[in-house]
């Protein structure tokens, strides 16, 4: 009889995230060399080289990706029995990841409107970046995440199709002399792709003034006034400003919001935190737009 250790499951659930074991190791709350021994331990037990490792980059090998599903399966049974057990003593727990910037939108209603009626809830937020908390979910270090995707998630919930702006702060003068100066993130970021794409197609020159996988380090550098950026309605803080020159500066479009959820795990907290960040999208007037 095999005998696979839930460390050893989860631990290779992050690392084929993360394709590093440092990575998945600070991802985890492990050492290095604890994330190697699990995975070595784990190939071991099932005979199969899951892993091709090179100085670079780990990648799953034809093994690893055949087993993958099933290795998700049981870490969603376990995790489901978990919370089953959970729900006869508290509220429950719930691992929440909310894209940079929509935190402003969700968070202070979510909690409040979630802890007010059930005291002993418990929440795990993380905010960065949609493909990083894409990754956490495959990881299942995350049990629900609202993202914005360089490619929509079929399986997902579309929340809403938020419009996107142009911002930059206050006073902000636009010269359309001078190649377009844009803070962003990196390339596989929607917003970003957007923006290239309609600068592009206008046939506008634009210079990157800075690249950062941190939402805070762009605002700060849009708003001491040295570029402007794109950002979505409901996610734009009062120190920012809509620029308005649509003779100028190309139309963006929408931006779909969309909610990443595990749907074999169907907790009474995850159930009533969808709830409420569906309604805090409703009552912002953006659901359904």
């Amino acid at each position: 009889m095999i005998d696979l250790d839930s460390k050893q499951l989860r631990s290779f659930l992050c690392l084929a995230a993360e394709r590093s074991f440092s990575k998945a190791a600070r991802q985890i709350g492990c050492s290095q060399a604890t994330m190697s021994i699990r995975i070595q331990k784990l190939e071991d037990a099932l005979g199969l080289r899951l892993f091709d490792r090179s100085p670079h980059e780990v990648k799953l090998t034809a093994e690893g990706r055949d087993v993958l599903p099933d290795i998700r399966a049981m870490v969603d049974l376990q995790d489901r029995m978990y919370e089953r057990l959970q729900s006869r003593r508290v509220f429950g727990k719930v691992r929440l990841g909310v894209a940079d910037g929509y935190e402003m939108l969700l968070l202070p209603k979510l909690l409040r409107n979630v802890l007010q009626d059930n005291a002993d809830a418990e929440f795990d937020v993380h905010c960065g970046p949609s493909r990083r908390l894409q990754q956490m979910m495959d990881a299942r270090t995350l049990d629900i995440a609202v993202v914005t995707l360089p490619e929509p998630e079929p399986s997902a919930v579309t929340i809403c199709h938020a419009q996107l702006h142009w911002v930059a702060a206050p006073g902000f003068e636009f010269d359309p002399l001078v190649p377009v100066p844009i803070a962003w993130h990196e390339d596989d970021c929607f917003f970003r792709s957007v923006a290239a794409a309609a600068l592009k197609d206008r046939g506008m020159a634009y210079r990157e003034v800075l690249c950062s996988a941190d939402a805070r380090v762009i605002r700060a550098t849009v708003e001491a006034g040295t570029a402007i950026a794109v950002l979505p309605e409901g996610a734009i803080p009062d120190t920012l400003s809509v620029l308005s020159a649509p003779s100028l500066l190309p139309p963006l479009g929408t931006a779909p919001i969309q909610l990443l959820e595990r749907s074999t795990l169907q907790s009474e907290a995850a159930a009533a935190v969808k709830q409420e960040i569906m309604r805090a999208y409703r009552e912002a007037g953006l659901a359904g737009a």
